[in-house]
């Protein structure tokens, strides 16, 4: 149908009522009188309806879907110890991966378990990780599958895919319902049979229980170790070297993951400590020992001695005395014990007292940051109700040192070796020599010490020249001090008439 404007059709209903009037006008004269001739009205244009333009109508597209976003939703819940969790729904545009991480104060950490999942809507994703990994709060986080299809490449090109704003993931508790590895030990003495006792073990399989020593509050080297098996175990006992003990020690965790029932740690590197939550299984408890006092033979220096270590239960005091017939006399000399662990106590005595054997005895301090006041106050310790026997050792050792097989170190960009311990009465020369058939061969190093106890001695040697077997050996230093004259004054120290000399291995 065809629409027209207004005017237009008010003009055409116009003109046809006129014509339709004419027309009426002229039937009436035809039937009454003659018609008068009428001129011939010129005939008036009707004028020509043109039709409008008609508007072309814009097509109406359909919606188009709007794209899924990549989502993932999780609920918290309870970790059992087959380590599986639930993901209630991940939605992803195309193939991915769902990686649980572990979460410490809100801070993202390692990877503890993924799965693969494909593109769409995906509910009920099944990821399995390690409970004793396992944080309080986990993340889980949609990762790319960026890389090889199926192969969870991270850190590297599968990381975590991201949104328009940020990185797809959510937060969840989770509620152990596990048996955890655990120690329960309490402080005790450890007598001269060195047995430490752990009241109870908890362990997720068979394992080793550990004995560390403490090292500036840190755990320390390893005292002794048992094996234990799965559950739980009960009055496990450790026995331990008690002189190498100190009044923390650490109790610890392995896993049995090397060679059966034996240790391999830290030297193979198999059994390792048990881990939950990324952190090491361990107890820490204090330990008395009986007194002990570990002191070398050597020459009084400046008119002290020093004693390597002694352990005091309680602020204490070391006493020594001078010899009387092969008994403890008149004491010539003390030094204040911390409690606890003390190493490399230097002992002022007097000179005049010194006798070429001497004895330490272990007092008490009863009245804390006052002087040693003896027989008034701090009295010998006791020890199952006795006072123990005195620690003997003697001035007069001569010039003595120890070696140990190792390999070559670096320092300062030389090559060097390391001599432990060198006790000489005067200046002296550390010096290194090569292997000659067994006897001593060219010098390839020296290094000079003063008199007394001097530990860790570092010589640097021409390494080109090194043989397999090499020799310490101590030179007197006579002529000009700290000037090496090896083949003028400068003559190796004898013992016995024999070279002073300690051979060692060099090893990989």
């Amino acid at each position: 149908m065809v629409y027209y404007p207004l005017p237009i059709l008010m003009r055409y209903f116009v003109l046809k009522r006129i014509l339709i009037s004419l027309s009426l006008l002229l039937l009436l004269a035809a039937c009454g009188e003659e018609p008068t001739p009428t001129p011939t009205p010129t005939a008036t244009a009707v004028p020509t309806l043109t039709t409008p333009p008609q508007p072309t109508a814009t097509p109406t597209l359909a919606p188009s879907p709007t794209p899924l976003e990549p989502t993932l939703t999780v609920s918290d819940e309870t970790l059992g110890e087959d380590g599986r969790l639930l993901i209630d729904s991940v939605t992803v545009l195309e193939p991915a991966w769902v990686v649980i991480h572990a979460e410490r104060n809100g801070q993202v950490g390692e990877v503890l378990g993924y799965t693969a999942v494909s593109a769409g809507t995906t509910e009920n994703v099944e990821v399995t990780i390690d409970p004793l990994a396992a944080t309080d709060q986990l993340a889980a986080i949609l990762h790319l599958d960026a890389g090889t299809v199926g192969d969870f490449e991270f850190p590297g090109v599968d990381e975590p895919l991201k949104d328009e704003t940020a990185v797809v993931s959510q937060s969840f508790a989770i509620e152990r319902d596990l048996q955890l590895p655990s120690i329960i030990v309490a402080d005790q003495e450890v007598a001269e049979d060195g047995l430490v006792r752990v009241e109870n073990v908890t362990m997720p399989g068979p394992g080793w229980l550990v004995i560390h020593a403490d090292q500036a509050g840190a755990i320390g080297p390893i005292l002794g170790f048992t094996f234990v098996e799965a559950g739980d175990s009960a009055d496990v006992v450790v026995h331990i070297p008690w002189r190498e003990g100190t009044p923390v020690l650490y109790a610890m965790l392995h896993e049995d993951n090397g060679r059966a029932n034996r240790f391999d740690f830290p030297d193979d590197d198999l059994d390792l400590p048990v881990l939950v939550t990324g952190e090491p299984v361990v107890a820490e408890f204090r330990a008395t020992y009986p007194p002990d006092v570990l002191v070398l033979d050597q020459p009084v220096v400046d008119g002290t001695i020093t004693v390597e270590r002694v352990i005091s239960n309680g602020p204490g005091w070391l006493v020594v005395y001078q010899d009387e017939g092969g008994s403890p006399g008149l004491i010539i000399g003390s030094a204040p014990l911390a409690d606890g662990l003390n190493e490399r106590v230097v002992v002022p005595v007097r000179e005049a007292g010194v006798t070429d054997q001497l004895f330490i005895f272990l007092h008490e301090d009863t009245e804390p940051g006052g002087g040693f006041n003896f027989p008034a106050a701090d009295p010998q310790i006791t020890y199952q109700g006795r006072i123990p026997n005195p620690f003997i050792f003697r001035t007069d050792p001569g010039n003595y040192l120890t070696t140990r097989d190792q390999a070559l170190a670096e320092a300062g960009g030389d090559t060097a070796v390391t001599v432990p311990l060198v006790v000489v009465e005067t200046a002296a020369w550390v010096v290194i020599h090569t292997d000659n058939d067994g006897e001593l061969g060219d010098i390839i190093g020296q290094t000079w010490v003063p008199a007394g106890i001097n530990r860790d001695v570092e010589v640097v040697i021409d390494a080109a020249q090194a043989t397999p077997t090499l020799y310490a050996v101590l030179h007197l230093d006579a002529g000009a001090l700290e000037e090496f004259e090896p083949g003028g004054t400068d003559v190796p120290l004898q013992r016995n008439r024999a070279i002073i000399r300690s051979p060692f291995a060099l090893i990989e």
